[in-house]
């Protein structure tokens, strides 16, 4: 599935990523209309890693409406667009909350890939072991702006019709969405994006290298 994670994208992203390892197990949609809120931490030996500091964002499916050039078996294969199939997740990351500092409005974002255990009856799953590189939207470049961001975007958009934490997602991030994608549509919604449930309390060395 993540054939298309080609070298231009990496390389766009070098310099602003950080690696995100999302918190717990979270079912992601297995059709395109949806989106789940998911929280991540970085790596716990890190200044803002995990027990420090939590990120908190959305995955989001998306689909590949466009030709994609990949390299297989040393040669180069083009890929027809394949619409109304889910091609991958992004992870849209909008909040940075550390203990005792105010809560940081970011917007990061990366393709995270899903796994399905083998015996597991919840279908495709994000979890620490699918942890990936989020660049900063902010910093990038709007000609490395990669098609699946605007995409996913819009999706969350038509989704906050009837659900509220995409709505609520979409106007805690509107100054930020509005920076990256200056042609946007969308229209901000009143509610504010407070994610539920404290800051855990953990201390000590929580993941390994």
């Amino acid at each position: 599935m993540f054939d298309f994670l080609n070298v231009v994208y990496l390389a766009s992203i070098l310099i602003s990523s950080i690696t995100m390892y999302p918190v717990g197990e979270t079912a992601v949609p297995v059709s395109l209309d949806g989106a789940v809120e998911v929280r991540f931490v970085r790596e716990w030996w890190r200044d803002d890693g995990d027990g420090k500091c939590f990120y908190t964002g959305m995955v989001v499916p998306f689909e590949r409406t466009w030709p994609e050039e990949i390299e297989r078996g040393g040669e180069k294969v083009v890929l027809p667009p394949e619409p109304g199939k889910i091609a991958g997740y992004v992870a849209l990351i909008n909040r940075k909350e550390c203990k005792g500092l105010e809560t940081e409005a970011i917007l990061r974002a990366g393709l995270v890939r899903s796994r399905t255990l083998l015996f597991g009856s919840r279908g495709p799953q994000v979890d620490k072991h699918t942890f990936f590189p989020a660049g900063d939207m902010l910093e990038t470049p709007a000609e490395k702006v990669q098609p699946w961001f605007p995409q996913v975007v819009e999706r969350m958009e038509r989704l906050s019709v009837q659900d509220k934490v995409a709505k609520a997602f979409l106007a805690a991030s509107a100054s930020e969405l509005v920076t990256v994608l200056p042609g946007r549509n969308g229209k901000p919604q009143a509610a504010a994006f407070v994610p539920e449930g404290p800051i855990p309390d953990v201390s000590g060395d929580q993941r390994e290298n």
